[in-house]
Formats: structure tokens, sequence, C-alpha cells
């Protein structure tokens, strides 16, 4: 024992950073994270890295804005050291007395178990379930306007959260997650995963080389994700252990763990490249890796194939690609120069002919009846967003952003026709009373 807390403290102090006259002083670290439901009545706060005191972390759990029991993430970001909670989009900075909230915003519910970090200056939350649903978005933080953005992306997997959320440069991989969609009562594991790209900002499934995986739910086990690898805790066979991605070889391997039970249920860890200390409530260490021999105990038991790979083009190749192209696209000018005068007809005509249904709106008297007969209809008089999605049409639409404005359009309408003909309005927003931040929607006929 002594002689591991000797190496954490040498770990620690090679890698501290020159204090400046201005600014707390801060170890390197990519990584902390925080166990809100552990007791530190007993805890060693000198084995943690320099700047992380004992009131810098008590006042944190002390934070009103945790609401979930998944450990509490610090990263040291662009000389601010920040704090990011799963279930809340607060993102708390730390100000050498207090923690003040960057985030302007009123939202929450949103990315419980989320997956933190921090790529090319911008901070990310991705996944992992939020308003009865898996799902794998991906926000980043404008620091300017205090809100969490959406990345934009093509392809997303639906309803799916992955468990190991490991980012290798531009590459996020998803893997052994779970597609949950409870107002449909779908709750299953997924066999492989999937991988983000950046660079493309698509998502694309991959088939995981893995026979001996377990047909049972991993959700949500701890992963843990460092420079090089990515470790997830994991049962393989009868046996606890540690499931390791190595990210360069797109290879998985696996370790009996004596220790699962430490990583599991930790006060505080820090990770540092490929180096995770995880303390007790006493500040004990353990070593997630060996340090000098990381895969020592490790064996190879899978390998991560890729269903959708870049094509590499010779010269023949490509002058034949870029003459079918330069084809394809005089074909595309002659077919609209045709067209021209007769598809401006023919979009006049279509669009007259569509409904207000179909054209996302209920401007007619005749359809918000119809509406409001269809809602009187159903038999629940209390019911959730997903449930007055699918009453008003709109469930089908993946954008949040416009899903929630149709949702507007389609209560106002609705209610000022109730209004006008019953005196009152029809759908009003109220809370749960199981769970404060989930809204609901009464039905008031």
């Amino acid at each position: 024992m002594k002689a591991a807390i000797f190496f954490v403290v040498l770990f620690f102090t090679s890698l501290i950073l020159p204090a400046q006259s201005d600014k707390q002083a801060y170890a390197p670290f990519d990584w902390i994270k925080i166990n809100p439901k552990e007791s530190y009545a007993d805890f060693a706060w000198d084995v943690l890295p320099q700047g992380i005191t004992q009131t810098m972390v008590e006042s944190l759990l002390a934070s009103p804005y945790i609401t979930s029991e998944d450990p509490i993430t610090l990263f040291y970001f662009e000389e601010q050291l920040l704090a990011l909670i799963t279930c809340r989009f607060e993102v708390l900075k730390w100000t050498g007395d207090r923690w003040d909230n960057l985030y302007k915003g009123t939202g929450s519910g949103f990315n419980c178990h989320a997956h933190f970090f921090v790529r090319d200056g911008k901070l990310y939350s991705m996944g992992r379930y939020g308003f009865w649903k898996g799902h794998s978005e991906l926000l980043w933080f404008d620091f300017e306007e205090g809100i969490w953005e959406f990345e934009p992306v093509s392809s997303p997997p639906m309803n799916y959260g992955g468990v190991g959320i490991f980012v290798d440069g531009d590459r996020v991989f998803s893997l052994f997650g779970e597609h949950i969609h409870q107002p449909s009562n779908i709750f299953y594991p997924a066999e492989n995963g999937y991988v983000f790209d950046f660079k493309s900002q698509a998502w694309s499934s991959v088939q995981l080389d893995f026979p001996s995986q377990k047909n049972l739910s991993s959700w949500i086990m701890p992963a843990f994700d460092l420079k090089d690898f990515g470790i997830q805790l994991y049962q393989l066979d009868a046996h606890l252990g540690l499931l390791l991605l190595h990210k360069k070889e797109n290879a998985l391997y696996f370790a009996k763990a004596n220790d699962f039970g430490k990583f599991r249920f930790f006060a505080v860890a820090v990770a540092l490249e490929n180096n995770a200390v995880f303390f007790d409530k006493y500040g004990d260490p353990t070593f997630l890796l060996p340090p000098t021999a990381p895969l020592e105990k490790f064996t190879k038991v899978g390998a991560i194939r890729f269903n959708q790979q870049t094509s590499s083009f010779g010269l023949e190749e490509w002058s034949f690609s870029i003459l079918a192209g330069l084809l394809l696209l005089l074909a595309v000018g002659g077919g609209l120069w045709w067209r021209k005068n007769r598809v401006s007809k023919r979009s006049a005509a279509t669009e007259s002919e569509l409904t207000s249904e179909e054209q996302g709106t209920v401007d007619g008297e005749e359809d918000i009846a119809r509406l409001v007969a269809k809602i009187l209809a159903q038999p629940l008089l209390l019911v959730d967003v997903h449930q007055l999605d699918d009453l008003f049409g709109t469930a089908a639409l993946e954008s949040l952003d416009y899903r929630r404005v149709r949702r507007s359009r389609h209560i106002k309408a609705v209610n000022q026709y109730f209004q006008g003909q019953h005196g009152k309005e029809l759908i009003s927003r109220t809370k749960s009373e199981a769970d404060k931040r989930i809204i609901l929607y009464r039905i008031s006929p």
C-alpha cells in the first residue's frame, strides 16, 4: 500500500504545472470523477492532484444541481476548472471560493448518463438517455451564449445509447449499448455498436468480432475513456473484469479484475493519458491499468469491423469518376432546363391541393375541429410529450426542435378553438408529481 501511495504522489507531483500569480495552479489531468453517493468524512484529501481541494469538492457535493447518482466529471478547460453533472445542463466553473453556473438556460433531464469530453477546444456531451428513450445526441456548449447546441449529424442510431463511449481523434466509438423507448416498451441490448466520424459528421454501424459476448444487458455499467484505451466493466462468461478497446488496433481485450468493486464503487477517480487512479472513501488508491505494462494481464478476445470503409481510388478510377460526374451534371442541367416552366406550375397546383395537416399546420377550422375530436376521444386526461406528439401526428419528426415548434403551434391552435367553443383551454402544461423535471399535459374537456 505504501508503494502504491508513493507512486500516486510521484505520478501527480512530477506533472504539476508551474504556479501563476493570478491563477490557481492545477496538476494536469484529463478528467476527474467524483462519486456524489460516497462519504468523504475520512478521505485523505492530500492524495488528489494539486489544486483539487476539500473545500472545492465538498461545496460541489452540496450543489443543488445534483439530481443523479452518476459521478460528477471535472475538466480543466482553457484555464477554467469545470464540473459537469449528468441529467443536467449546468456547467459549473470554480472561481476560487465557489462554483458559478455558466449555463443560462432552464432545461434538464435530456442528458442522463451522459458522456462528457473535450475535443478541439470544444466541450461535448453525448447521449445517453432522456425523456423516456435512449439516444446518441451530440451537444456542444456555447460559452458565449451559455447554452448547449446540437451538433448536426447524419444517420444517427435511433433510440440507442452506448454504454462504452470512447473518443479517438475524429472518431467516437459507442459500443455495447441499449435500444430504449419506454413509451413503446422497447428495452433490449445492442449486439454490436456504432461509430461517429467528426470529419463526415456521420454515424455508421460496426460489427464486433466478439463471439463470447453475453446477451444480458450492460445498462449501465461504468466505462472510462483514456488516451489509447477505452475500458468498460464487463462480465464475460462467469468472470467479472475489464473489457478494453485498443483504439489504435480496433481490437478488444479482456482481463479478470479482482478489484472490480473498487472501480465500480469509488470515491474519486483521476485520469491522465493512459493512467487512471481510483480512490476509495479513505483515499487508498487502485490503478485501473498497470502503469508500466497496461496490457500485461489482458487477452485479446475480439476485433471491430467497420461496415462503411473509405474507398481508395487510383488515377484511372478517379478519371472515370470525374468524367461520369460531369456527364451526370450535364444530364441534370438539361433536365432542369426542360422542366423549368412546368415545375413552377405543377408546384403551385400541388401546394393548393395539400391539406393543412400535410403542410404541418392546423389553420383550417375543420382541421382543428377534427384534431380536438381526436384528443377528446382518447381516454387519458394526463399525457406525456410522446403521447401528445402521437395525437398530433408529429412523433415521426426526427428533429427535436421541429417537433417542439410543431407541438407548440398545435397546442395554441387547439386551445384558441376550444376557448371560443367552450370558454376554456383544452390542453395545459403541468409537472409530474413523481418527478418535477418531467412536463406533462393535462386534457381538460
